[in-house]
């Protein structure tokens, strides 16, 4: 079964004003590229349109009141916050962005496809369930978990964030929540937006209280670094939780040439990752993995990098192939450092082998 890759062109109509650099030419960029690349010509990867998610499918995280609020801001192009705002077009591409999870999932179900990837925006990982912020307007990847859990009975959901900056969205809305772990990966918050959240010791509270895991990652941090960290918790984690599905919040502005984060990752990072998600997937959960855009600012290097993505989904295709730069081997001894004190604080919930 092929790879769907979820696209509307609607999504390019949610404005976000001039020089914003969540812009329409994202999804326009990468369109392009996989074009170029021919990666429509053959039945590995499929183009799929996604549809709009409806009110009660919202109300699974964003209570009615805010619902009302982002369709109002969209009637009336109204700003969230210094970094937010909505457009004519935002409230069709917010449903559309947040309908295309949950349309991936039925087609996975369904055995029409084997995994896929939502090309679309806005994106969602900073959006709480009341608040819009951080470019986010629903939270795209918390609706999908919660319609899993919701559908399936005793079903779980890991969710993967490998965004530059912490899915502190996300994150909030499944603090208290066993079913659904959260693991974040993603620059530290001393150094980069939102700045309050994604640090180790954040682990959940009441029910969820060892379902929240985050490795906060030092400026500088390569493709080595990052991969260490990747290979140590997400097969490790998945073996004891046993997700039924594995859902990613995919950022790509931590490569090394966007212009917004500190993180060196090359698009070489994301195939290796990519591979690594779906053999866990495998593994455990029938290979089912849908993924969500999110970040991810130069546009050169945001289609190179979702390429080289669904070539690791899709095990098929010619993968862009790139150096990151050279890491500091102080940031190498940091994360060692860094997996030590997790493995010492996740001790009552998981075993962790170094």
């Amino acid at each position: 079964m092929p790879t769907g890759l979820f696209y509307h062109p609607d999504c390019l109509k949610h404005d976000m004003g001039f020089g914003h650099p969540e812009r329409p030419e994202r999804l326009t960029a990468v369109m392009e590229y996989l074009n170029e690349r021919k990666v429509f010509d053959n039945s590995n990867i499929t183009l799929e349109t996604p549809s709009a998610i409806t009110i009660p499918e919202l109300e699974r995280v964003h209570p009615k009141e805010y619902i009302d609020l982002v369709h109002t801001a969209s009637d009336r192009e109204s700003r969230f916050d210094s970094d937010t705002r909505a457009s004519k077009g935002s409230w069709n591409a917010a449903l559309l962005a947040a309908g295309s999870g949950i349309k991936a999932w039925q087609d996975i179900k369904a055995r029409n496809l084997d995994n896929a990837f939502a090309l679309v925006r806005p994106p969602g990982h900073h959006a709480n369930a009341e608040m819009a912020r951080g470019f986010c307007l629903f939270n795209n990847i918390s609706l999908l978990a919660r319609h899993i859990t919701a559908t399936i009975s005793d079903s779980k959901v890991l969710i993967l964030d490998i965004d530059a900056h912490h899915g502190n969205g996300t994150q909030e809305i499944h603090y208290t929540e066993s079913r659904i772990l959260y693991l974040g990966f993603h620059q530290d918050g001393r150094t980069l937006y939102p700045g309050y959240s994604g640090y180790i010791e954040e682990v959940g509270e009441g029910p969820g209280k060892g379902y929240n895991i985050n490795l906060p990652l030092p400026p500088g941090t390569t493709d080595s670094s990052f991969l260490q960290g990747l290979n140590v918790l997400l097969p490790q984690i998945a073996e004891q939780f046993k997700p039924t599905a594995i859902l990613v919040s995919a950022g790509y502005d931590a490569h090394f040439r966007d212009y917004l984060t500190g993180l060196q990752f090359s698009a070489t990072a994301f195939l290796k990752a990519s591979k690594l998600i779906v053999e866990v997937a495998q593994k455990h959960c029938k290979g089912q993995v849908v993924m969500f855009l999110e970040g991810g600012y130069d546009l050169q290097a945001l289609a190179e990098s979702v390429y080289n993505t669904l070539v690791g989904l899709s095990g098929k295709g010619k993968p862009v192939d790139e150096n990151p730069p050279d890491e500091d081997p102080r940031i190498g001894k940091y994360l060692g450092k860094l997996l030590s004190e997790m493995k010492k604080d996740l001790k009552p919930w998981w075993k962790i082998s170094l």
